[in-house]
């Protein structure tokens, strides 16, 4: 390779891109309705540190021990992982460093040698870098009912000690609950024989499925996810003979899984994932594990009536219902019929007490019922007498259907309580979610009956949006900077008008955009994720919020190549918004002219 320095012609020179604007009408209020016993979750994180010592300084002079996305491959134990072959991305998974506020952001290659305040690490100070793996994508099922959840994810990282002397990577973890709080993170292993005392032992070592890398206890899965920290302290294993033996009784004594430690030991970092007796002891015990999902929701049990109001005696309503699905055995009978079984609802036309609900302890006096329908499953029908009995089914959605004919005596116009289509569990189960009531009111015979919905205006007005000049943005020249060119400009403000008004759902906005690569006239190109900007309200009201800052990838962050929010709004509101913009490129760029495109995209 030529080590002379690099002559240039002329400065690299780059011009802004040109504008596609793209407007995407879409977006959908949504009630929050209660998850499901049983769900399948999407788009599951998982973070991990592993442990301390894996993100600590080794004590060969030099090196550190440290995390990278991906599988970091070598050919010898002189290899290391240097800023060229490390990765910070790799397809799901992400490298990321706790930042000095207890954030955690992008890492880089220099940030493995610092914590979270920028301090150099070192086997003196005992600190460590603060790195964390995040895969995200995961997929799987949730039962928060039932405390379960199987969530698989796909991707690889690499644990390298000694700067990459020693290095092992963990592929596709997946994490297993059971409804005892206990669980497991399993996973393929991968990596390299090497042994201290034969500095030249370097080989491929066959990947081993299913391992078991973590233990947990004490788990509480939630709707959102969990945060725990795996089984460590107290926990013995069994090593071979000449291994480093397991030293007990301290406080920092402990150990990761026996098959985890079992590959390890082939890797020849068997003695750092358990108490070994040495000053690392205390950086080995596991670090929090966080799981982070979304459960989808599904709609909990709804009743609704054809006609609720002006009803004539005897007038036949129909009664739907939904989401009435079984719940483990909060939904099933406590006596016969049913006892013991998913015993279904009662539909009831009655009037009752204001306190009635037996979840709320109210006696069944409270409950005077005129008529009655029992939903159970169509298997469960027969049980209780069938249709003459007032068996209807229960489907298995959760959705039920019966008519009605709805009369009263004049006893019962004077008694207590309120007329209304009551549902709540059968066969003496009690359960709240179950438990609904629609009022019912009757016709006088001079009443004039006329039923007026709510007002609403009609929607009036527009969005849309425009750049104030005829150039989204212009660079100039780039100018040196250390190793990199650095090239500055503004974003041409951008100009929302948004007159919505009216209707019944609330109107909201953003705006969005990405450049794509940027290329010369010779052919030559560099990623757009080199560009980074700085959003900024130039006048915009209290519901317009600016993005978030994106740094330039060469500067650690992630860059316009992917669609970053400029600005978004929570409610119909007109601005003026912009955005500093900050291109760095390395300086070994062919020298030349540069564009490349902006898409610009509004959502409302």
């Amino acid at each position: 390779m030529d080590s002379s320095p690099r002559r240039r012609s002329r400065p690299a020179m780059f011009a802004a891109a040109t504008l596609t604007a793209a407007l995407t009408l879409g977006g959908a209020l949504v009630a929050a309705p209660a998850h499901a016993a049983a769900s399948t979750v999407d788009g599951a994180v998982f973070r991990w540190g592993i442990n301390a010592e894996a993100n600590a300084a080794a004590f060969a002079p030099g090196t550190v021990n440290l995390l990278s996305a991906g599988i970091v491959t070598a050919t010898s134990s002189s290899d290391r992982v240097t800023s060229t072959n490390w990765k910070q991305s790799d397809g799901n998974v992400e490298i990321l460093k706790l930042q000095a506020d207890g954030s955690y952001a992008d890492a880089t290659f220099a940030g493995l040698r610092t914590d979270a305040a920028g301090t150099t690490i070192t086997t003196g100070n005992g600190l460590n870098s603060g790195h964390i793996v995040e895969i995200s994508g995961g997929t799987g099922t949730v039962d928060v009912d039932a405390n379960t959840a199987v969530i698989q994810w796909t991707g690889s990282f690499t644990s390298a000690f000694y700067s990459g002397m020693t290095r092992s990577w963990i592929t596709d973890p997946k994490l297993t609950v059971a409804s005892d709080g206990t669980g497991t993170v399993t996973a393929t292993l991968g990596g390299y024989g090497t042994s201290m005392d034969d500095p030249d032992k370097f080989e491929s070592l066959t990947p081993e499925t299913d391992v078991v890398v973590a233990t947990l206890t004490g788990v509480d899965v939630t709707a959102t996810g969990f945060t725990v920290t795996p089984d460590y302290l107290g926990r013995t294993v069994t090593v071979p003979a000449g291994s480093v033996a397991q030293v007990t009784g301290g406080a920092s004594s402990g150990a990761f899984p026996q098959p985890f430690i079992d590959f390890q030991i082939k890797t020849g970092q068997g003695s750092y994932w358990y108490s070994s007796g040495g000053s690392a002891d205390v950086r080995k015990p596991a670090t929090p594990l966080s799981i982070a999902y979304t459960v989808a929701p599904t709609a909990g049990p709804t009743v609704t009536v054809s006609k609720t109001s002006g009803l004539a005696q005897g007038e036949t309503v129909t009664v739907s219902g939904s989401g009435f699905l079984p719940s483990a055995t909060a939904t099933n009978g406590t006596r016969p019929p049913l006892a013991g079984q998913f015993s279904g609802a009662y539909v009831v036309f009655g009037k009752f007490a204001d306190v009635w609900k037996p979840s709320a302890g109210a006696p069944s006096s409270a409950r005077s019922v005129i008529a009655q329908k029992w939903a159970v499953p169509a298997a469960s029908m027969s049980t209780i007498g069938g249709t003459n009995s007032g068996a209807i089914e229960l489907k298995a959605d959760g959705t039920f259907s019966v008519d009605l004919a709805l009369s009263t005596t004049e006893a019962q116009n004077l008694a207590a309580g309120t007329f209304g289509i009551f549902t709540y569990a059968g066969s003496g189960a009690v359960y709240a979610p179950f438990e609904t009531f629609t009022p019912i009111t009757f016709a006088a015979a001079s009443d004039v009956i006329v039923d007026v919905p709510a007002w609403v205006d009609n929607p009036t007005g527009s969005f849309g949006w425009a750049f104030e000049g005829t150039s989204p943005a212009n660079l100039g020249t780039a100018v040196q900077d250390g190793a990199n060119f650095v090239a500055s400009g503004s974003l041409t403000n951008i100009v929302v008008t948004d007159t919505r008004a009216g209707g019944t759902s609330p109107y909201t906005w953003s705006i969005s955009g990405q450049v794509g690569a940027f290329t010369s006239s010779t052919g030559e190109s560099f990623s757009g994720d080199l560009l980074g900007w700085k959003p900024k309200l130039v006048s915009a009201g209290s519901t317009v919020t600016g993005g978030t800052e994106v740094a330039s990838t060469r500067l650690g962050g992630t860059g316009l190549g992917s669609s970053r929010v400029l600005a978004s709004s929570t409610s119909a509101a007109s601005a003026t918004v912009g955005a500093d913009l900050t291109l760095v490129i390395p300086g070994t760029t062919p020298a030349g002219d540069y564009a490349s495109k902006l898409t610009i995209t509004a959502l409302q």
